[in-house]
Formats: structure tokens, C-alpha cells, sequence
């Protein structure tokens, strides 16, 4: 049928309707919308009912509307989803007249279905609304159905929502600021109250997650951001609605979060705790993201922290959720032609042969023996049965001399996509279930087995077919563990050292202020250990150094101490001190909190402490954050920032 002929069809359709005919909600349905929009162009197999969608899993109110119609795209119902559908129509009594309900439902399924356009009509009185991802839904039609009988109006009617037409729209250009927006901000320009109109075009705030995919919406800003999981790069993407930026997109790498985004969370912007923000003057700051530098006004930066604190907060939960998981925190992290995982243990370049010829031998296609568990692989070992991956070990050199039968081979667990397999299933957090013995081995596992199990084995196997030395090839396996106890079973306040000395180089590594939330009872609980310290201890003019370089740096409020006639019991006073001013303040300089940590390192290392286990207990407690915050970003912020 021509175009021009379907057009007639429906004028003609529509001024014949005769609304006499409705009598309930199902005749509304059956009698006004089916053939309302068989005549607009919309095929029965386009149109699901909301009985038949896969999206009431996701729904948990006890009241839905029954009577709502999707119309799609396509008539394939597997493809069926939200990037197909076009419309969402709901039938309402012919004596409804209360369309409010009806509204919040067609929002509700908006959510999850992204259609261009929502319907409402009780057969009488019909309403269109455009859907606007971020924004508020725009009204566009509000008419009698008896205003269609006019040929002007129901071929209007016609061109905007015929099938045609709507299937070639696209559904992420259209889904812009409306123009009713650009009307508004085009005439308050002119006007001097301007906040409070522009106030109307910002976003409607909403946090989703589904799967790994994480959307933060505030007034001004909105970050739809891609979780890494299982070490697998995240992105993310920025949008404005301020008249000067909207339409303005940033999109930043796994790179660009970790690091720009990731340090001075729940920060202020005018605390200097955020290195990619400048101040400029009292309402605007100077901003960079990614490649990019803008100019964002007080209110845009303040809601571009706060998405960015809700994102970063998953996004670094994330990563160490995985790290927990598959036991890597104790080692190297390692990046190297293309891969990564973390460094286990090192070799002699000739036992990596010897091992990696065995995997070769035992291939599990080739025997049913408990060492036949091997894929056959041209550099690394994949143990692996071919249903299940276990681990995947590479060798990597430590230089070029290690190619050579006396050169050294670092043993990396690397961490694998095919390792991970269950990934690229639909649940988030499949592969989470399948760590273990019998699925994907953690790095602590893996290593205890080739140290354990499979080396030995490796050796008296070519030790009787080659005859080699089994003593000499033992010699060299070197392994790096770090002897420290763990932070929360320390007993002895020496054990703290190797902690205290994390933090200290990372914020000697550290640039601009720190939030005072995570210092305040690091700098109590540490100060209070130290009460009862014999003022014996040695190194003063040290101790006297760093006080004298805190108190240069306190520009706020200076101290003026005299610290030449100082002894020890002055320098706990000055701690306290120190304790009492951070309550004071939101943030702390790096280079401060520094020299107070080097202070306590050298009051461990120099003093003799009494100290009862209540106080260590607590010290280690509030130890523990920051360390733990120090560990993440010395491994990943650092490495990332420019």
C-alpha cells in the first residue's frame, strides 16, 4: 500500500470511530488502540503485551497495569528488548479521567523498555509523552480524540506516529534535550532570574545497575559507566546538561578512572583533594577529564563529584572484590605483552623448560592419569582438563641473558578471559561461585601447587629420563614471600613497621590534601600508643626535624613552638596537638600526614614502649583502612597518573 493510501485509510478510520462503542478497559484496548495503530502501520507480530515480557523479573510491584501494549521494531521476539522498542500504550477505562497512575506506571516501564514515545487514552482522551533518558518526560500531545476527526489534524496525527516514520528515528539522537528546553533557555536568557529556569532543564537524579553496567544521574551531570570485573577494563561516559556543555560527551578509559578519578572520594572540590580539579575563583573550577579540560561552574562540579563518588566507589570495589577473591594481594602486580597477572615465584630458565615440556607430555587428551591435566599451549602452561581451566602460568624473563639455559624465569599467574570463562555468561557474578580446587585456582593455590606438587614432580620425573640434577635444579626456584603478620592477628607493636612504611610512601607519593576522615583516628589511636615511651629514645634532633617541617607547613594555624629546648615528653604534646587540630579541619596535606608517619615509624623503631593490648587492638583497627586504601592506589592509581 502507497504511503499516501495508508494516510486515507486511517483519516477515514478515525472519523468513523464511534466511542459509544467502549464500554471497559479490554474494549478500549481491542476496539480504539489494535486497529488505531494496524491503520498507523504497526503489525500484530511488532506488538508484545506486558504479560509476555522477560522484564517482569526485574519488576516487584504487586499493582502493574495489565493492560499495556509495547510496540517494536521488529516481529522477532528474541530481539525484542530495549533497543528495539518504539512505543508503550496503556488502556484505561472509557470512564477513567485520572491519568496520574497510568503516568508513574508508563515511567515505571520506561525504565527498562527506553521507548521513544508513551501512550495513555481511555478511548475518549488521549496523551502522548516523549521518554527523555536523564530528563523529564515531555507532554506532547493532549487531545480529545474527537480533534482527530479534523483531515489537518489526524494527518498530523499520522506523519509523527506512523510506523514508517518512528522506526527510522534514532533512538539516541532523539533522546536529546527537547526543544521546549532550548525554548526556555533562549528566553531566559533574556530575563535575570536565570537559575531558576535552566533548574528545569536539568537531569531527574537516578542511580541503576544492571550487570556490570552502572548509571549516576544528578541535576547537572550524569556518568554511565562499564565495572571492570575480573580485571577486565572498565570505561565510562560523561554528559552535562548546562547550557554550555550539553551536548557534550567525555568518554574515559580504565586508565583515565584509576588515574584521575579514584583519589579525594567524598571530597569537596575546594579541598584540593581531587587532583583533576583546579579552583579558579569562588563558582568555577577548571576541570580535566580524560584529554579534556573544562570549565564547570560550582553547582555542575559539586554533582560531577558526587556521580563520581558513587561510580569510583563501585568501580574500586570492583577490583579489590577480585583481588580478595582469586588471592593476588600478596604479590607483584605485572603488565607485559598484552597480559597480566601477578609475579608467584622465580625459576631457572632450565626448569621452565623441564616444566613446560612436561605440560606438553601430559596433554589430557593423551592420557587419563592425574597428570594428564594439561592444554597444549606454545609458551605458557594451561592446566586445564578442556572442560575446566584451572590456571594459566607464563614464564617471563627477567632480561635477555634468560633465554639462556642459566638465565632466570619469573613464574606469572596470569589472569585469563578464557580463564574466566563464565564472564561471558548473563550472571554478573557466575565466575565468583567457580573459585576453588575444582574450578579456577587462586594464585595462593596455584603456587602452593607447583611448588608443592607439581615441580617435585617435574624434577624426579626427568631426573631418572635425563638425568639431570635434581639438587641443582631446586637451588634456584626463589621464592619472594613476605613474612609480615597479618595486619589484624599483630600482637607486637614492631609488626606494624612494615604497614606504617605502605602508607608512608604512599603519601610521600601522594599529591595535594588528604579527607582528615580517614587520618583522625590513625593520628589518635598511634599518639595514644606512644604515652608511656621511655624519653630515652634516641634520635631527637630526627624527631625535632619533622616537627620543625610540620610546623612550617601548618599555615592555618601556626604553633610557634620552640623546639630547640624540646625534649621528649614536648614531642607527645605536639602529637596531641596535632590530634586536636585535625579534628578541626576537613582535609590534611599530604606532606603532614608524611612526616607524622615517619614520626611514629622512628618512635617504633628507636623508643621503648609500654603498651596494653586494648591500645594496639585499637591502632591496628584504625590502621587498617587506611593501609588498605594506601595498598589500592600504590598498585593502581599511581601507575596510571600522568
Amino acid at each position: 500500500m502507497l504511503p499516501a493510501d495508508a494516510e486515507k485509510r486511517f483519516i477515514t478510520w478515525v472519523q468513523s470511530f464511534d466511542y459509544r462503542i467502549l464500554r471497559n478497559q479490554e474494549d478500549v484496548e481491542t476496539e480504539f488502540i489494535t486497529p488505531m495503530f494496524q491503520h498507523l502501520g504497526y503489525l500484530d507480530k511488532l506488538c508484545a503485551k506486558k504479560s509476555s515480557l522477560n522484564y517482569d523479573q526485574n519488576i516487584k510491584r504487586s499493582n502493574q497495569l495489565e493492560n499495556l501494549q509495547i510496540y517494536f521494531s521488529t516481529d522477532d521476539v528474541m530481539q525484542q528488548n530495549a533497543d528495539t522498542s518504539l512505543l508503550i500504550v496503556i488502556a484505561l477505562s472509557p470512564n477513567a479521567n485520572n491519568f496520574t497512575e497510568a503516568i508513574a506506571q508508563a515511567k515505571f516501564y520506561s525504565i527498562y523498555l527506553k521507548p521513544l514515545f508513551f501512550i495513555i487514552t481511555n478511548g475518549h482522551q488521549i496523551k502522548v509523552f516523549k521518554y527523555l533518558q536523564y530528563h523529564r518526560e515531555e507532554c506532547v500531545i493532549d487531545k480529545n480524540i474527537y480533534s482527530l476527526k479534523v483531515n489537518s489534524a489526524a494527518s498530523e496525527f499520522y506523519e509523527e506516529y506512523n510506523y514508517s516514520y518512528i522506526s527510522s528515528l534514532d533512538k539516541n539522537r532523539i533522546n536529546t534535550l527537547r526543544y521546549s528546553q532550548y525554548n526556555v533557555i533562549e528566553k531566559t536568557l533574556r530575563r535575570n532570574n536565570l537559575q531558576e529556569n535552566i533548574a528545569q532543564t536539568d537531569f531527574i537524579p537516578a542511580v541503576s545497575r544492571s550487570g556490570d553496567r552502572l548509571i549516576v544521574v544528578k541535576p547537572k551531570v550524569v556518568i554511565e559507566c562499564s565495572l571492570p570485573k575480573a580485571f577486565k577494563d572498565g570505561e565510562c561516559l560523561i554528559k552535562f546538561s548546562g547550557v554550555i556543555l550539553r551536548g557534550c560527551q567525555i568518554k574515559l578509559n580504565h586508565r583515565d578512572i584509576l588515574g584521575q578519578l579514584m583519589t579525594g572520594l567524598n571530597t569537596r572540590p575546594e579541598w584540593g583533594c581531587r587532583q583533576f580539579i583546579q579552583q579558579i575563583d569562588e563558582n568555577a573550577f577548571e576541570v580535566t577529564l580524560g584529554q579534556t579540560t573544562i570549565i564547570l561552574s560550582d553547582l555542575e562540579t559539586a554533582d560531577l563529584c558526587l556521580c563520581i563518588d558513587v561510580v569510583c566507589q563501585e568501580y574500586k570495589q570492583s577490583i579489590i572484590e577480585c583481588e580478595n577473591l582469586l588471592e593476588t594481594w600478596d604479590f607483584e602486580f605485572i603488565e607485559f605483552l598484552g597480559s597480566r597477572g601477578v609475579h608467584l615465584f622465580s625459576v631457572d630458565a632450565k626448569l621452565w623448560q623441564l616444566m613446560h615440556d612436561f605440560a606438553n607430555e601430559f596433554n589430557y587428551i593423551q592420557g587419563k592419569t592425574e597428570w594428564h591435566l594439561f592444554q597444549q599451549e606454545e609458551i605458557s602452561i594451561r592446566v586445564s582438563r578442556g572442560i575446566r581451566d584451572h590456571a594459566f602460568i607464563l614464564p617471563k624473563p627477567v632480561n635477555y641473558l634468560s633465554l639462556l639455559p642459566s638465565g632466570i624465569v619469573n613464574i606469572i599467574y596470569e589472569i585469563n578471559d578464557i580463564h574466566l570463562q563464565s564472564l561471558s555468561t548473563s550472571e554478573i557474578n557466575a565466575w565468583k561461585q567457580d573459585i576453588g580446587p575444582r574450578g579456577t585456582w587462586t594464585a595462593t593455590y596455584t603456587k602452593q601447587w607447583l611448588l608443592d606438587k607439581f615441580i617435585p614432580k617435574v624434577i624426579d620425573y626427568y631426573a631418572q629420563k635425563k638425568n639431570v640434577s635434581a639438587s641443582e635444579l631446586r637451588k634456584d626456584i626463589a621464592d619472594y614471600s613476605s613474612n609480615r603478620t597479618p595486619l589484624l592477628e599483630v600482637h607486637e607493636i614492631r609488626e606494624l613497621l612494615p604497614y606504617l612504611r605502605d602508607i608512608q610512601s604512599w603519601l610521600n607519593s601522594y599529591v595535594g590534601n588528604i579527607s582528615a576522615v580517614i587520618l583522625k583516628d590513625y593520628y589518635h589511636t598511634l599518639t595514644n600508643l606512644f604515652r608511656n615511651t621511655d624519653s630515652s629514645i634516641e634520635g631527637m634532633d630526627y624527631l625535632l626535624r619533622n616537627l620543625t617541617l610540620m610546623e612550617a607547613g601548618n599555615t592555618r594555624d601556626k604553633m610557634k613552638s620552640n623546639f630547640n629546648q624540646w625534649n621528649f615528653k614536648d614531642i607527645l604534646y605536639y602529637l596531641d596537638a596535632q590530634v586536636g587540630r585535625i579534628n578541626n579541619y576537613q582535609y590534611e596535606s599530604s606532606f603532614t600526614a608524611d612526616l607524622m608517619t615517619r614520626t611514629f615509624i622512628w618512635i617504633i623503631e628507636h623508643g621503648k614502649i609500654s603498651f596494653y593490648q586494648s591500645q594496639l587492638n585499637v591502632a591496628k583497627e584504625a590502621l587498617l583502612p587506611l593501609w588498605e586504601q594506601s595498598r589500592f592506589e600504590m598498585r593502581y592509581v599511581n601507575p596510571h597518573q600522568i
